[in-house]
């Protein structure tokens, strides 16, 4: 069960870096990372010839996990373009006019809510991030090949 509240945690707190930033986490936190911190404490294990993972295994396990995953992501080494402030309020603000316009549930052709947001003076490479980060956050779902777009939370 620990290894489970120390997986949420970190999940929780990479969400909440991302919407603080209005950045997409760069290194999603899915659940291939538990099961690599699962791997990595059983290989813990065998290196001390034991069969059974102990709490010490899973431990350092997560300390490998944060000091190699997690700061790679902490420092921004996977960003591949640099957002400066002026485009964190833009992507900041598309994101809060898309929230207005979709209600949680709604679904919306995303041509049409780019062109609905563009008419109100928003760049559109900018709502384009926002649904983006949106979507990598889970708080959107895109459907139909990208046609139209579900706001989930």
């Amino acid at each position: 069960m620990k290894l489970q509240q120390q997986y949420v945690k970190i999940r929780e707190d990479m969400k909440r870096r991302a919407h603080e930033t209005g950045e997409a986490a760069p290194i999603p936190i899915t659940v291939r990372q538990l099961e690599a911190i699962v791997r990595l404490s059983e290989s813990l294990a065998k290196m001390r010839l034991s069969h059974d993972a102990t709490e010490d295994d899973v431990g350092k396990a997560f300390k490998l996990f944060d000091t190699s995953t997690m700061d790679a992501a902490r420092s921004g080494i996977n960003q591949q373009i640099n957002i400066t402030s002026e485009m964190a309020n833009e992507i900041k603000q598309a994101e809060t006019q898309i929230k207005r316009r979709m209600g949680i549930g709604a679904r919306l052709s995303e041509r049409r809510l780019i062109e609905d947001l563009a008419r109100m003076g928003m760049n559109d490479s900018m709502v384009r991030r926002a649904l983006l980060i949106m979507h990598q956050r889970g708080e959107v779902e895109y459907q139909r090949e990208r046609r139209s777009i579900v706001r989930k939370a």
